[in-house]
């Protein structure tokens, strides 16, 4: 059975909305014939008449008006549709959904968010910040568009791709002893009472896999869920803290961090997005922008 081309239910809708061939071909860019032949073919289809015609006028017939009446939505919310189709992919309109895990939410977004508003400032960005294991799946279900974690690299239906490696430091307030030396070993902490985070935390499990070869160090006085809850413990003064670079607070700061040897542990962050999907053009424009960004980032940790 033939179907009604796009373009002759067009053409019906604005003849019946206009009452005129005239005004209607003048609209389309079609000429009179041109225009009178699209509504005889679609006549011709559906079977039906849909206008009286005279030498003098143009009137829907009833079927006409209620085939009007539903066709003029469909056609409106069509052109809709296209509209915000091509305001998306120009950037005009749209919004894209980040995960990021907490450890790395606050330092490494925010720049480019602001970037990414001043050029895109129509696009909504959204946020999803959890754990590890929780930004992972946020992609996998599809509710983000990709994510930036650092575990993901060995699941076969995800693509990770590396942003930067970031070392774990030995957070300190800024007038602690050891927050003068340009270096600590693992070996040093035992003397210093210290907080960790639990075994829910992935950050956990990275550090005791470093570290398994190493004398176990001490009960730690504080176990908490997550990393950035250490910074604040650690910033009251009770005590140490092993946490990811980029969770110390911006300079000028009370808190300093100090590279960590023997050994020298690090995560890599990475953009992470289901394997064999198109990002949208937002969340791409987004990703690029994050690229960016950690490479400056990297290149920044490397002179300090």
């Amino acid at each position: 059975m033939l179907k009604p081309s796009l373009a002759d239910l067009r053409a019906f809708v604005l003849v019946g909305e206009l009452q005129s061939f005239a005004a209607a071909a003048k609209a389309l860019h079609l000429s009179q014939p041109a225009l009178s032949r699209r509504i005889t073919h679609l006549e011709e289809l559906l079977g039906v008449r849909l206008f009286d015609r005279t030498t003098r006028s143009v009137a829907l017939t009833a079927l006409g008006r209620r085939f009007l009446g539903e066709m003029r939505g469909l056609v409106e919310d069509l052109d809709r549709s296209v509209v915000s189709l091509r305001d998306a992919a120009e950037l005009e309109a749209g919004d894209v959904t980040i995960g990021c895990v907490f450890s790395a939410v606050h330092h490494f977004l925010p720049p480019v968010i602001r970037a990414f508003g001043e050029r895109h400032p129509h696009v909504l960005v959204r946020i999803i910040e959890e754990g590890a294991d929780e930004v992972l799946a946020s992609v996998k279900h599809g509710e983000a568009d990709f994510a930036v974690n650092y575990i993901g690299m060995q699941d076969p239906d995800l693509e990770f791709t590396p942003l930067l490696k970031e070392p774990y430091v030995l957070a300190c307030p800024a007038d602690h002893p050891l927050a003068r030396r340009r270096s600590v070993k693992w070996s040093e902490l035992a003397g210093y009472p210290h907080a960790r985070v639990s075994h829910a935390s992935r950050n956990r499990l990275l550090i005791d896999q470093a570290l398994a070869e190493l004398p176990p160090l001490p009960r730690p006085i504080i176990e908490v869920r997550h990393v950035s809850t250490l910074i604040g413990i650690v910033e009251s003064g009770l005590g140490l803290a092993v946490v990811p670079q980029l969770t110390l607070p911006l300079q000028p700061a009370s808190i300093v961090g100090v590279r960590l040897e023997d050994p020298a542990i690090g995560r890599t962050l990475a953009i992470v997005k289901r394997r064999g999907r198109s990002l949208s053009p937002a969340a791409a424009a987004f990703a690029q922008l994050l690229t960016a960004s950690g490479r400056g980032t990297a290149k920044a940790g490397r002179r300090k």
